[in-house]
């Protein structure tokens, strides 16, 4: 969905119905923002002479580039892919152009005859914005996760798949499937190998429900790796460098049918909130306070060392995995940005933040949305689908949100999702506290030694990179036999060099990073 904003035109201008849940009319031009639950992206585009907006960031790109427009690309954006695996909201990895969440609203103005925008947010999911005055039923839940599912099944036609992993959240869309009668709609699951937990969870909950399932494994040939891969780069507007991206690639990519929507578990962390961890309160105890004693500690430990956790702000506490730094990055990267100034102003601005809200309002925030669920549209796209993500829905959010406190999470035990266990245990026999946590991911390390030439090739073939500069990740390459957490830097640089090498976003028109970033 495509829309160009007319804000030159004098006088209030009309909004298409299919656009009304996103933009509204003003005086001086329009005010955008995205839904509550963010199930739909929305990017906006805000240049010399054209605003425009769209549900799809390649459908934005093509519309602009026959408009004689390629966006550069943000030296910020690429930078913050570098060093934490995704661009904080509402930025993007092109100038001038925002990804509007959960929260964001741009107001879209004249100035001097030429489109303007002015940023602000406000997360809706703050804890003291609930009136916990819904009713705690896991009946209701599995009634409006069930509608939720259906409405969106019916947005794709009834058909597409599911994307199971053994977690609580997408195991209840499973079982949304089946009470919706949708048991047609297949689950696949990624397995990363005979020890991986995930697939023999998924299947005993596929057969109890009745749903058809298959397990997708690794490809078997490095040649096979690098032709999924190099399909899935071509089609990427923006890349995508979760650390669960490349599985789902695989995943979606040997699944069937082709056509309708890929299902997913994600999306309902920020309203169902997230009760503070003994590890998670550690990181911010024990993290290091001034900038100076900072800059050394990140230069003293190596890439890969958990003592990393303890060089960072308060809000970098809310990101998982280890990260390049900016000493790092800039080895390598001609105009690579220090993204350090970005997060200590965010930390002032979240000083007043409990830890809960600082998780939802932060880190929910930019890795939910700018990571995890853009893994999901980014693999369902490679393969012509759309992403569908059922607990992005605005009725359920509300109902859960609005729980009491101790049927969210119990800060007492760290457990989360109470009143969704509860439901999974009565309905589908389903133990979260007996089965785990179990994060849906692969075996990183190993993948980058048996694909260590390929990954080699295309980050050596990246035009973004100075190529006596990545001695560096060369070195990471040769030793990450014997430190194998090194793989998180190596597919963070490979992930942005092989969508820079192959997408058709940016080729023939290949553009350089930007100098200048409104995000530093």
């Amino acid at each position: 969905m495509f829309l160009d904003l007319d804000i030159t035109a004098e006088g209030q201008a009309d909004v298409p119905p299919e656009w009304a849940a996103y933009i509204t009319a003003t005086r001086d031009g329009f005010q955008v923002a995205s839904e509550q639950t963010g199930g739909v992206e929305v990017f906006l585009y805000c240049g010399a002479s054209v605003a425009a907006v769209a549900t799809n960031l390649g459908e934005l790109l093509d519309r602009l580039r026959e408009k004689g427009i390629i966006p550069a690309l943000s030296a910020f954006g690429i930078s913050s892919l570098l060093h934490h695996g995704f661009v904080p909201l509402p930025h993007c990895e092109y100038e001038g152009t925002y990804y509007l969440s959960v929260g964001d609203v741009a107001h879209v103005f004249r100035s001097d005859g030429a489109p303007s925008v002015d940023l602000s947010h406000d997360f809706p999911w703050l804890v003291g914005k609930s009136r916990k005055d819904s009713v705690p039923d896991p009946a209701m839940l599995l009634h409006l996760l069930t509608a939720a599912t259906e409405r969106k099944a019916a947005e794709a036609g009834n058909s597409g798949f599911l994307m199971l992993s053994s977690g609580k959240d997408s195991q209840a869309v499973a079982l949304a499937l089946a009470e919706a009668g949708l048991t047609y709609i297949p689950s696949v699951t990624f397995s990363s190998g005979a020890e991986d937990p995930e697939p023999p969870v998924a299947a005993d909950v596929c057969r109890t429900l009745g749903l058809d399932h298959v397990v997708v494994e690794m490809p078997r040939t490095p040649s096979d790796v690098a032709r999924i891969l190099t399909t899935f780069f071509e089609s990427s507007a923006r890349p995508g460098v979760d650390l669960s991206q490349i599985p789902y690639v695989f995943a979606t990519a040997a699944a069937t049918p082709t056509s309708g929507a890929v299902f997913d578990g994600g999306g309902n962390d920020a309203f169902m909130g997230y009760p503070v961890t003994g590890k998670w309160l550690a990181k911010v105890r024990f993290r290091m306070r001034g900038k100076a004693l900072v800059d050394v500690a990140q230069k003293l430990f190596p890439v890969d060392s958990p003592l990393n956790y303890v060089a960072r702000t308060r809000p970098e506490t809310t990101f998982p995995g280890r990260t390049i730094r900016f000493h790092e990055s800039r080895s390598f990267m001609p105009g690579a940005v220090d993204t350090r100034p970005f997060w200590r102003r965010v930390e002032r601005e979240t000083a007043h933040l409990d830890l809960i809200d600082l998780f939802g309002a932060v880190g929910e925030r930019h890795v939910g949305y700018g990571a995890s669920m853009k893994k999901h549209v980014l693999a369902a796209n490679a393969i012509g689908m759309d992403a569908s993500l059922p607990w992005c829905d605005s009725e359920l959010a509300d109902y859960y949100f609005n729980l009491p406190e101790r049927y969210r999470y119990d800060l007492k035990t760290g457990e989360n999702k109470v009143l969704l266990r509860r439901m999974l245990l009565q309905y589908l026999d389903y133990d979260a506290n007996k089965i785990g946590k179990h994060y849906f991911g692969f075996a990183g390390a190993k993948f980058v030694m048996d694909n260590k030439d390929y990954i080699r090739s295309e980050i050596e073939a990246c035009s973004l990179w100075d190529t006596t500069g990545l001695d560096l990740v060369r070195a990471w390459l040769d030793k990450v036999g014997s430190r194998p957490l090194l793989y998180h830097s190596i597919l963070t640089v490979f992930m942005v060099s092989g969508w820079h090498n192959h997408s058709r976003f940016l080729t023939p028109n290949r553009v350089l990073v930007g100098q200048q970033s409104t995000g530093a």
